[in-house]
C-alpha cells in the first residue's frame, strides 16, 4: 500500500504544534531582581510521548535508513525530533512531485523458463543454451505435435488436422478420440473452451512454427524477448493438451 503522505504531513504538523513552548507561569524575582518565567508543552506530556512515538514510526516507515538519534529527557527529544521534522518537512510537502518525477515502476511479473510445461522446455532448452532461439521454438512446436499424436494415437494427420480433431465439438468416434477441457454441461462454454484451443493451437503451428521452420533469420527475425514469448504460448497449449481428458468410442464388434 503506498504511503500517505498528507497523514504523515498532518501527524508532524499535529506534533509541531503540541510542543510549541508556551509559558505557564511566572516565578518570583529572584535576589538580582529576574524573573524566570516557567514553560511547558500546550498538552501533558503523556500526550507528547504519545505523538512522539507516532512521528519516530512514521520516519521509520517513509525513510528506510533514518535512525532515530534523540535521547535523554523529553525536552532534549522533542527539541532532536522537531529539528529532523523541519529537516524533512519539504520532502514530504513536495511528496508528490517527487515521486511523480523520481519513482521507478516495479517491474511486472517475468517469465521463468524453468517453469514452462516440460514438453517445451526439455525440447527447447538444447537449442536456446546454445543462442539457437528459433531452433528452440521449432523443437518445442515438434515435441508438442508428437506428444499430441501419442496422446490420441493418431500418427495419420497433420498437427493442423489433430488439433481439430481432438478439440471437435464431435463426440468421440472409433479411431477419433477427442480432448476433453471441461464437460458440455456450459454448452456455449464448452463451445467456446473447444473452438478457443483449435485456433489457438491451428494459430501457433502456423504463425509461429511455419515461420521458423522455413524462413531465413533475415526474413523472419526474432528478439529473445519474442523467443521467450513463443515458447510461453506454447506451454500453455502444452498444458491445455497435458490436462485434457481423453473420450473414446470403441469398435464395435463384428456379428
Amino acid at each position: 500500500m503506498p504511503i500517505n503522505y498528507a497523514w504523515v504531513l498532518d501527524e508532524w504538523n499535529k506534533f509541531l504544534d503540541m510542543t510549541e513552548r508556551i509559558k505557564t507561569s511566572e516565578a518570583d524575582p529572584d535576589r538580582n531582581g529576574l524573573v524566570k518565567n516557567v514553560y511547558s508543552f500546550k498538552v501533558p506530556d503523556d500526550e507528547v510521548k504519545k505523538q512522539l512515538a507516532t512521528v519516530r514510526l512514521t520516519f521509520q516507515r517513509v525513510f528506510e535508513n533514518w535512525k532515530w538519534r534523540g535521547f535523554g529527557s523529553l525536552n532534549a527529544q522533542v527539541k532532536t525530533m522537531r529539528d529532523e521534522i523541519h529537516a524533512y518537512l519539504p520532502m514530504i510537502e513536495r511528496s508528490e512531485e517527487i515521486e511523480a518525477n523520481l519513482s521507478v515502476d516495479e517491474p511486472g511479473p517475468q517469465i521463468a523458463a524453468d517453469d514452462l510445461h516440460p514438453w517445451v522446455w526439455s525440447a527447447a532448452r538444447p537449442h536456446w543454451d546454445s543462442g539457437n532461439d528459433r531452433a528452440a521454438i521449432h523443437a518445442a512446436a515438434v515435441n508438442i505435435n508428437s506428444r499430441l499424436r501419442k496422446k490420441l494415437g493418431r500418427f495419420d494427420v497433420s498437427e493442423s488436422k489433430a488439433l481439430r480433431e481432438a478439440f471437435s465439438l464431435e463426440d468421440p468416434q472409433p479411431g477419433r478420440p477427442r480432448l476433453r477441457l471441461c464437460t458440455p454441461d456450459d454448452p456455449d462454454h464448452f463451445k467456446s473452451v473447444h473452438v478457443g484451443a483449435v485456433n489457438f493451437g491451428c494459430g501457433l503451428f502456423a504463425g509461429v512454427r511455419n515461420p521458423v521452420a522455413h524462413l531465413t533469420d533475415e526474413d523472419h527475425d526474432l528478439s529473445e524477448q519474442e523467443a521467450l514469448e513463443c515458447l510461453a504460448a506454447f506451454s500453455l497449449l502444452a498444458r491445455w493438451i497435458d490436462r485434457a481428458e481423453v473420450q473414446q468410442k470403441p469398435y464395435e464388434a463384428g456379428p
